[in-house]
C-alpha cells in the first residue's frame, strides 16, 4: 500500500477550485474515509463516480483533476488500510500498545476560528454522507458504530457563537477534533467486520447538491 501523504489543505484547496470542482479538501476528504470505512474497494477506481456525481456535476472528471482526488484518496486509503491491518491481525496485547492516529484535512490551526469549526462539520458530514453512499443502514449497524455516528451527527451541527469566549471555544472545538478519530475507528472496526462489503458506490441519479445520508 502506498504511504502517499495528504497534500496541505491550501495548496489543495487551489489546486480543486482550480479544477472548477464544487468541494473542499475537508469534504472531499471526510467524503472518501467514509467510503472506505463503509466498504470501498481501494484496489481500482470506484471512488471516481462518486465524486464526480458529488462535486463535478456529474461530468468525467479531467486526467489532471482526477490526479488531484487520487492524492487524497491513495493517502486516506493508505491511512486506513494500515490501520485495519493492524486492528485485525494483532492480538489484545499488541492493540493495547498500538497508537491510532486517525488525519482529519482541516485548515491550519493558525487559521480563523469559525473556518475550522465549519471546515470540520464538512469533514463530519461528508464523513456521514460516504459511509451512506456505500449503503450502510442505521438499523444494520453495530451498537458501537450506532454511537459513532450519533455523535458525528451532533458535531456537524456545531458552531461558534461570537458572544461566547473565543478561547474557550477555542479550546473545546481542538478537543472535538481530537476527539473525531476516535469516532472513525469505531466505524472502521465495526463496518470492517462486516461479512461483505459494497464494492461500488449506489448513487444513480444522485443530483450533485444532494448529500446522501446514512438512513
Amino acid at each position: 500500500m502506498s504511504e502517499a501523504k495528504l497534500p496541505a489543505y491550501n495548496v489543495l484547496d487551489s489546486e480543486l477550485k482550480n479544477h472548477s470542482l464544487a468541494v473542499s479538501p475537508s469534504e472531499l476528504h471526510g467524503l472518501l474515509m467514509g467510503m472506505i470505512c463503509g466498504g470501498l474497494t481501494v484496489s481500482d477506481e470506484s471512488w471516481v463516480a462518486a465524486v464526480c456525481d458529488y462535486a463535478n456535476q456529474g461530468d468525467p472528471l479531467l486526467d489532471s483533476a482526477k490526479a488531484t482526488v487520487r492524492q487524497v484518496f491513495d493517502a486516506a486509503s493508505g491511512e486506513l488500510h494500515s490501520m485495519a491491518q493492524v486492528l485485525f491481525t494483532s492480538t489484545a496485547a499488541e492493540l493495547a500498545e498500538s497508537q491510532f492516529e486517525v488525519t482529519l484535512l482541516l485548515p491550519a490551526e493558525d487559521e480563523v476560528l469559525d473556518v475550522r469549526a465549519e471546515a470540520l462539520s464538512e469533514w463530519v458530514t461528508n464523513f456521514i454522507s460516504g459511509m451512506g453512499l456505500m449503503g450502510m443502514k442505521k438499523a444494520e449497524l453495530t451498537p458501537e458504530v450506532t454511537e459513532a455516528v450519533a455523535a458525528l451527527e451532533e458535531i456537524a451541527q456545531l458552531g461558534i457563537n461570537e458572544d461566547e469566549d473565543m478561547e474557550e471555544q477555542a479550546q473545546l472545538l481542538e478537543q472535538i477534533i481530537a476527539y473525531v478519530p476516535e469516532c472513525v475507528l469505531s466505524c472502521l472496526v465495526g463496518l470492517g467486520q462486516r461479512p461483505e462489503s459494497v464494492e461500488q458506490p449506489n448513487i444513480p441519479g444522485m443530483p450533485a447538491d444532494d448529500e446522501p445520508t446514512l438512513h
